[in-house]
């Protein structure tokens, strides 16, 4: 994957999610202690894994304190059955509240800051929930979404009041052209903001790798710009300060009123 010229430490986390639940977490920052812009990372479906501590550290790299919360609560899928069964045992309404406690976490911290601006990124199923969370609660700024497996109702994408930025892969079986299509019909009848990336001949996943991973030279060069891409896009729509939004706008939000 690309690299960034940081320096890092990581280390565990945790936190209490606003409903009370402790969550596990995996945090990776630079070592500079300079502020720096959050951002919310979340595996497919087989979870807090070696693949997904390697991306967190691939984000402080490149000047993110960048936290991948357990969603999945220890689970650690071995097979894909296994993973396909944790999946669609999740409890997507208590998950979206456990990611926004890991945003709640980041800026608790000093290098983050409780001004600071937070992003969300996730594969897979993740990507489906950084539709949820960005949709459900105000504490996001940005979102990525690579090739999302969980297709939200298209009313939970009316809320999303951040920029989105989306990567496919045109070989993906799982996440499929007519989905994405449908996706994007949706956000635009919502007028959302978003882009879309398409990497030719790449399957699902294709992004999902560490930096040492032995895959073809055109998945490792389409895993490489998307993420280059996905960097830049988060530093721009994470530059400066963010404050909370009123009690007047979040109940507006929650009956899915437009912003005044």
């Amino acid at each position: 994957m690309s690299a960034g010229s940081e320096r890092i430490v990581s280390l565990h986390c945790g936190y209490l999610a606003p409903g009370g639940d402790y969550v596990d977490g995996y945090l990776a920052r630079p070592v500079d202690g300079k502020p720096r812009p959050g951002v919310v990372l979340l595996s497919g479906m087989y979870g807090l894994a070696w693949t997904q501590r390697e991306i967190t550290r691939s984000y402080a790299r490149a000047g993110f304190v960048a936290i991948s919360p357990d969603f999945l609560l220890g689970e650690r899928p071995r097979t894909q059955p296994e993973a396909l069964f944790v999946k669609n045992s999740l409890d997507v309404n208590a998950t979206v509240d456990h990611l926004a406690g890991a945003a709640d976490f980041l800026r608790s911290l000093p290098w983050v800051g409780g001004n600071g601006r937070v992003g969300i990124m996730g594969f897979c199923l993740g990507g489906g929930l950084v539709l949820l969370a960005a949709g459900r609660t105000d504490r996001f700024q940005a979102g990525v979404v690579y090739h999302q497996s969980l297709f939200p109702d298209p009313v939970e994408l009316q809320t999303i009041n951040c920029r989105l930025q989306c990567h496919y892969g045109t070989n993906d079986h799982s996440t499929p052209r007519e989905e994405v299509d449908a996706f994007t019909r949706a956000l635009d009848a919502y007028e959302k903001e978003y882009e879309v990336h398409w990497y030719e001949g790449q399957a699902h996943s294709f992004a999902q790798i560490t930096r040492d991973a032995s895959v073809p030279a055109e998945q490792r060069a389409a895993a490489d710009l998307s993420q280059e891409r996905a960097f830049e896009f988060l530093h721009r729509e994470l530059a400066g300060t963010w404050a909370p939004p009123s009690r007047k706008r979040r109940a507006e939000t929650a009956a899915g009123a437009a912003a005044p």
